[in-house]
């Protein structure tokens, strides 16, 4: 079986305006919070009342910069083709924070992380406690075809519209309280490759995307997750 790459952008729940060179990430002591950084310039990463005193991940996977005198820190990925999700850990004075950043093709940019407030504008699946293990997990059983006894199952045959040439059929979805997960598959029925880029599948709602195989030859098919919030029509 083919490894499932997993890819938790979640950008359009992180970012309110797309255009702007600042993240606004707010985060309590031991929790996870997600944000974005650019591919092949700095990042500039900072609290928002505190000086970053200590940072922890696989040095292997950016370069580091640190301003000691302002407590802020620089950060790139080592390869600046790489579209793998960086972890790291910032310490201040006052807590420590994971942060899921995932490199994507933008121009420098800022994260403020802001300490020991509730998140505002929230959405329902945060509320109610999906996090970032969570929807790793859900990738997996939906990889594996799982049954999970807190969740719906319900198979389906859907075709839907995407780009000429290629198919895309809604196969089964898993369907929880505030969440639903969906398993498609991508046939290229055309006559040339096609190639996917993860962030392009993303739209509001849309919580985190896994493609299997981000190429495709004329008659090939592939695997395509997606975990969204759930609608009140759902």
């Amino acid at each position: 079986m083919t490894p499932l790459k997993i890819s938790l952008v979640l950008l359009p729940l992180l970012l309110s305006n797309p255009a702007s060179a600042l993240q606004i990430l707010d985060a309590k002591d031991g929790e996870t919070v997600l944000g974005k950084i650019s591919q092949k310039e700095v990042t500039r990463i900072s609290f928002e009342r505190s000086r970053i005193r200590k940072v922890t991940g696989n040095a292997g996977e950016f370069a580091l910069e640190k301003d000691e005198e302002k407590g802020y820190i620089f950060i790139r990925p080592a390869s600046p083709e790489s579209t793998k999700p960086i972890n790291l850990f910032v310490s201040s004075e006052r807590s420590t924070v994971a942060l899921l950043l995932q490199p994507v093709d933008t121009p420098s940019d800022t994260i403020v992380i802001r300490e020991g407030r509730d998140p505002l504008g929230t959405t329902r699946a945060e509320k109610s406690g999906f996090h970032v293990r969570t929807l790793k997990n859900l990738l997996l059983v939906m990889a594996s075809d799982g049954l999970p006894e807190d969740m719906e199952v319900r198979e389906q045959a859907l075709q839907l519209a995407l780009w000429p040439g290629v198919r895309l059929t809604l196969q089964r979805e898993w369907r929880g309280t505030g969440i639903v997960g969906e398993k498609y598959q991508i046939a290229n029925i055309g006559k040339n490759d096609v190639n996917f880029v993860e962030r392009d599948l993303y739209k509001p709602g849309v919580m985190a995307v896994s493609l299997e195989h981000a190429s495709l030859r004329p008659g090939e098919a592939t695997n395509l997750f997606v975990i969204r919030e759930r609608r009140a029509n759902d």
